[in-house]
């Protein structure tokens, strides 16, 4: 649990959405290219709203604490991220993998990944189960709007003629 929740946490998110944008860049454009660095750029909307939230951690003295963290709790980071950065990752390979098996089998290692993610804050004691929630709640309402604004943009021009 420490591992996933290290892996996705701070500056080592930031490596995964670089890896994940160049990845993407490589494997199919520019526009996914700045899809995944614009999923990167709205999960730092965890830090505003821990800010305007206020509600803090689990304390010592209700739950088990594993690994100390800094800051509130509310919504929880790392399921914001792990929504939007997998979850962005998911759909570029539902749209772009022919290949079903392959496919498949990414697409569930992603979900549960995602899942992992989640169970490692509040197993750690970092977050309530409601900090994971709302934050895989909040995510997934960014990524819906993120995945709006890519078939949007990707959609052909008419050209008015």
């Amino acid at each position: 649990m420490l591992g996933i929740s290290f892996i996705f946490g701070s500056w080592r998110m930031a490596l995964v959405v670089g890896f994940i944008a160049l990845l993407a860049w490589w494997k199919m454009g520019r526009k996914e290219l700045f899809l995944i660095l614009g999923g990167g750029l709205f999960s730092l909307a965890a830090v505003i709203l821990k800010i305007v939230i206020g509600r803090p951690r689990p304390a010592v003295n209700l739950v088990q604490i594993l690994s100390l963290e800094q800051g509130n709790g509310f919504p929880s980071g790392h399921a914001i991220s792990a929504i939007l950065i997998l979850g962005l990752t998911a759909y570029l390979c539902w749209i772009s993998i022919e290949n079903r098996t392959a496919r498949m089998v990414i697409l569930v290692v992603l979900v549960l990944l995602i899942l992992l993610i989640g169970i490692s804050r509040v197993y750690l004691g970092v977050h309530w189960p409601s900090d994971v929630i709302g934050g895989y709640l909040i995510g997934g309402t960014l990524l819906i709007l993120l995945i709006w604004m890519y078939r949007y943009w990707k959609a052909p021009k008419s050209t008015g003629k």
